[in-house]
């Protein structure tokens, strides 16, 4: 996929955490999650982003997506995780994340103000004051990155140094399905959308291993590369 889009800028690219997730954007709150297990490696050009709430369903026992209950289906197709180019105005500090790759789409583009508030975090605020959100950098912006992409320029691996993100594609199917509700979508439809995986991996020495995924039962495996 060619990138023609500018670079962002270096101070952004890193590895991220979110550290709050805040309704509406300004104080007093109406809701905040400071619980939800988010992170957000951005390089270059390519970003990608997974979110694991709390309230996961019991995966015990479960190994692969045939194992999974109506209540679990759901559950892993309405997760958020996306994976595409990036897009900053530096001037303006607006930041458009174009979605090639997306878990749960909507039709909303993701557009955000970003604002330093202090050396290593970085507020996100909705254009209309609808949420704000803090994020934590985990790693130099000066970390070596490395981005594989397939045949189709999708990406399926970006990385600064030590953290990654791994992406499964789905299998080629019926695009429309991406956009019928988790209620009324049949279980295979509810399969396939939650086929497209995201790992979010640390390395230790050579080894790789998952620390969060959107497959909850791949966590803790671990990846050679």
């Amino acid at each position: 996929m060619n990138v023609d889009l500018p670079a962002t800028p270096q101070a952004f690219r890193g590895v991220w955490q979110r550290t709050l997730y805040a309704e509406p954007a300004k104080e007093p709150y109406q809701q905040a999650d400071t619980t939800t297990q988010v992170y957000w490696i951005q390089g270059k050009h390519w970003h990608a982003d997974l979110r694991l709430p709390t309230d996961s369903p019991d995966f015990a026992g479960i190994t692969g997506l045939d194992d999974c209950n109506r209540r679990q289906l759901e559950w892993l197709a309405g997760l958020t995780a996306f994976a595409g180019i990036t897009q900053i105005d530096s001037e303006l500090g607006v930041c458009t994340w174009h979605r090639y790759q997306d878990l749960c789409p909507s039709l909303e583009r993701d557009v955000g103000l970003l604002r330093w508030i202090d050396g290593n975090t970085l507020e996100e605020r909705h254009p209309h004051d609808q949420y704000v959100e803090h994020w934590q950098q985990l790693s130099s912006d000066a970390a070596e990155e490395v981005i594989q992409t397939d045949q189709q320029g999708q990406l399926r691996w970006l990385q600064i140094g030590d953290h990654a993100i791994a992406i499964t594609p789905r299998p080629a199917a019926n695009v429309s399905n991406l956009f019928s509700t988790l209620s009324t979508a049949n279980d295979d439809t509810l399969r396939w959308r939650a086929s497209l995986c995201f790992d979010y991996l640390q390395r230790s020495q050579d080894r790789w291993q998952v620390v969060l995924s959107t497959q909850p039962w791949r966590k803790g495996q671990q990846v050679r590369r």
